[in-house]
């Protein structure tokens, strides 16, 4: 089958194993082509090793399957014609579709929606690798709400791109279960090489008309906005459960945060949940151990085990000062809402 894939960072694995499948790449869109981060010195880069071992989650180095930055020397060294499309283009992109005469559309984590006059273009149309059990958790930050919102199963599902976004009907998915501290990152990562070692395979079925469509249960559908940053503030009336998962869903990037009493930012990293009684108001720090220290949240305490600050504070602090982690002190009170 010719394939034109429509690449985003969650299908690098994806682009990789099709490259080794008995599928024909002929082409792959990108809808920006990222650079790479610009070298680090030896203490950078020795630095970005040893802090996540000492403060755990206030650090990720994404693995080499998942750098966006590489798709382009991969894709010049495996020969594959790149089309950049930064803005939707049906012109172009249909004329690539002519000039590779693709028999699929695969979107594997492309971030831009395609016009439906485009979809019929090809002999498969075009299909979707999206990251949740669809109907659930459609839209474009799918991994985060699943995390945040404490769900305990995931998945891929290949659907057909329709003209609503995540709506088409399902050909495949496969579920997975949510490790109890498993992060977005962590997920993210765990999806995208499932992807990967599953899509080719999935394809070859749809070849030979062995994958019937069903259509999404509408009723059971559920979407959500793309995550934002005020999306990782930290709601202390909430329960501590529920600010476990919001930790964990803010992990590698942006981080759960709250403020200190002087305005700046403390970014919580790692977190559990203790379901005992608490007296003390939501926010305020009612335990401070050496290497963790607990909240009051509207239900129970929340254990924090890394956190840092804006200004270069990091927790535990192995001896450094942090007068405003003390016991007592009242955290979030201007987080802006």
């Amino acid at each position: 089958m010719k394939i034109l894939l429509l690449l985003g960072d969650f299908g690098l694995p994806t682009l990789f194993a099709l490259r080794n499948s008995r599928h024909h790449l002929v082409g792959t869109v990108v809808a920006k082509p990222a650079s790479p981060p610009p070298p680090p010195s030896a203490g950078e880069w020795l630095k970005a090793r040893v802090r996540p071992l000492i403060w755990p989650g206030a650090g990720w180095i994404a693995p080499s399957d998942l750098r966006p930055w590489r798709a382009k020397a991969i894709l010049k060294q495996f020969g594959v014609p790149v089309l950049s499309w930064e803005r939707p283009d049906p012109t172009a992109l249909n004329e690539a579709i002519r000039r590779t005469e693709a028999e699929l559309l695969l979107s594997v984590g492309f971030p831009l929606h395609l016009p439906p006059a485009v979809l019929k273009q090809t002999r498969f149309g075009g299909l979707n690798v999206h990251p949740s059990l669809l109907p659930k958790y459609r839209g474009p930050s799918p991994v985060f709400w699943q995390i945040a919102s404490g769900e305990t199963r995931s998945g891929l599902s290949l659907h057909r791109m329709t003209e609503e976004i995540d709506a088409g009907p399902i050909l495949w998915q496969e579920g997975v279960d949510v490790r109890p501290d498993e992060t977005t990152a962590e997920l993210f990562l765990r999806l995208a090489r499932m992807a990967g070692a599953r899509i080719p395979s999935v394809l070859d079925r749809l070849e030979f008309d062995a994958l019937p469509e069903r259509v999404q249960d509408a009723g059971a559908a559920s979407r959500q906005q793309r995550a934002r940053p005020e999306d990782a503030a930290i709601d202390w009336t909430r329960p501590a459960v529920e600010l476990a998962c919001l930790v964990r869903a803010c992990s590698p990037s942006p981080g759960a945060w709250t403020t200190l009493p002087l305005g700046r930012r403390l970014r919580i990293w790692r977190a559990a949940p203790v379901p005992r009684p608490c007296a003390a108001p939501p926010g305020v720090i009612v335990i401070r151990r050496r290497w963790t220290f607990d909240v009051a949240t509207g239900s129970g305490t929340l254990s924090v085990r890394t956190a840092t600050s804006d200004d270069g504070h990091r927790f535990p602090t192995f001896g450094r000062p942090w007068p405003e982690l003390a016991i007592g002190v009242q955290v979030g009170a201007r987080s802006g809402k």
